[in-house]
């Protein structure tokens, strides 16, 4: 840290004195920095499939680190929710979040904690290197939020009625912007969570009368996966998802997840439109084969007869199956990309999508946030909720108490304002005292 440091000012003194020769050897010896950095960091994470640990290998992929090879790890441990620890050539090295730091008494360096908020703010994942007990480098880990992610996530709120949760050990700056981007609404973001704390979260739902469904990849997610009623992991993730999952998506496709839904609400149809078909054909045809109408005719229904009838009641049946071989996936057209949201970047905004012959024309993200300002109401008159820019987030209605959106505080765990936000947000709340009912935040 010390070298980046002085590297850095250096090079504002280099530019004044227009010295180009001290400008080369800065520049080399902060190139020297950054790669010894990223060479621990490749050693650790060689041998890992977590998403952060294949971006580190990436990064140092194309700065030719990989290019020579990386010494062996010693005393590997992973810390579930914060980070890794090992030794590499009798050097200590810690990578993680700020839990990581904390845990193992790290030395932090003075800029370390503003780098990690620095890059926060813009939606990166910041990651700590530590060699020997000292904070040496910020690793920032844009995770881009796909096309894709966008389109499932607004077919399932808007189309399919499914309320959309984001769940992540990510902090709660990188998880809102994500779910920004994607349309999920903030009351629903999660974040900064060990996988434990994901499977109490999931129990609160379910105790709300919901049924869950879980999509993950990675290890920290099997325990959640377990414990939703459907288990849903991505083809490209951990072994030890897809043991816990109940369903595969294979092809590693988020879109794949609409169609699994649409399909398994098509065979839940076939096989009720079976179930009254069938209950209703032996409802009437059992009587008839037992002679109701024999007093009256005097003429019963000969054994043949009544064979057929049992056996086309079988066929008609395994027909009405049969026919779910014509089924057709959801389609997805009428993409439209603009520059109006992410702050300029080019991505989707709107799509159509058409499901068994009905198309449907879904707004990516709603107005307010294509706009991507804050509330413009008058804090008199503004009923958007949650607004976090009026505090419009009263209790419900038979309630003492109302927690801000993002806070743990809703899913009855220790209120986290004031860590994440500076200052308690929450109505209500009684774990920092803020119990008054007319807090204005």
């Amino acid at each position: 840290k010390e070298v980046v440091g002085e590297i850095e000012t250096s090079i504002e003194k280099a530019s004044c004195c227009g010295s180009n020769d001290r400008v080369s050897v800065v520049l080399e010896a902060r190139q020297k920095a950054i790669e010894k950095v990223m060479y621990y960091s490749a050693c650790v994470e060689q041998s890992s499939e977590h998403p952060i640990a294949k971006a580190i290998l990436t990064k140092a992929a194309d700065l030719g680190i990989l290019n020579r090879p990386l010494e062996d790890v010693e005393n590997f441990e992973a810390e579930v929710g914060k980070g890794v620890k090992c030794t590499v050539d009798n050097v200590t090295v810690h990578i993680g979040n700020r839990r990581c730091l904390a845990a193992n008494d790290i030395n932090v360096t003075p800029g370390t904690f503003d780098a990690m908020i620095y890059l926060e703010d813009m939606g990166q994942t910041a990651v700590a290197v530590s060699i020997n007990g000292r904070t040496e480098a910020v690793l920032g880990i844009m995770d881009h939020a796909k096309d894709e992610a966008a389109l499932t996530v607004n077919v399932l709120q808007h189309v399919f009625g499914i309320k959309v949760h984001m769940l992540t050990g990510d902090n709660f700056r990188t998880a809102r912007t994500v779910a920004r981007d994607i349309g999920i609404p903030a009351a629903n973001v999660i974040a900064d969570v060990l996988p434990a704390e994901k499977i109490e979260y999931i129990k609160q739902l379910r105790l709300e009368g919901e049924h869950v469904a879980m999509v993950g990849d990675g290890i920290n997610d099997s325990p959640a996966l377990a414990e939703a009623d459907v288990g849903i992991a991505i083809g490209s993730g951990t072994q030890i998802a897809h043991e816990a999952a109940g369903i595969v998506l294979v092809n590693s496709k988020l879109t794949d997840l609409l169609v699994a839904i649409d399909l398994a609400k098509t065979i839940y149809s076939r096989i009720r439109l079976n179930f009254i078909w069938a209950l209703g054909y032996n409802t009437l045809a059992i009587p008839i084969a037992a002679g109701i109408f024999y007093p009256m005719s005097h003429t019963a229904l000969p054994p043949y007869v009544a064979a057929f009838a049992m056996a086309l009641s079988s066929v008609s049946v395994l027909t009405s199956s049969l026919s779910l071989n014509r089924y057709k996936a959801p389609t997805f057209n009428a993409k439209k990309y603009g520059r109006d949201l992410r702050g300029g970047e080019l991505g989707i905004e709107k799509i159509g999508f058409t499901a068994h012959g009905e198309q449907f024309d879904v707004s990516v993200i709603c107005e307010s946030m294509m706009r991507n300002e804050p509330c413009a109401c008058p804090p008199e008159t503004c009923n958007c909720f949650p607004c976090e820019e009026h505090g419009n987030i009263l209790p419900k209605k038979g309630s003492s108490r109302s927690s801000f959106p993002g806070c743990r505080d809703a899913w009855n765990k220790k209120c986290n304002c004031v860590e994440t936000f500076g200052s308690c947000k929450c109505v209500g709340c009684t774990s920092c005292g803020n119990k008054t009912l007319d807090t204005q935040v």
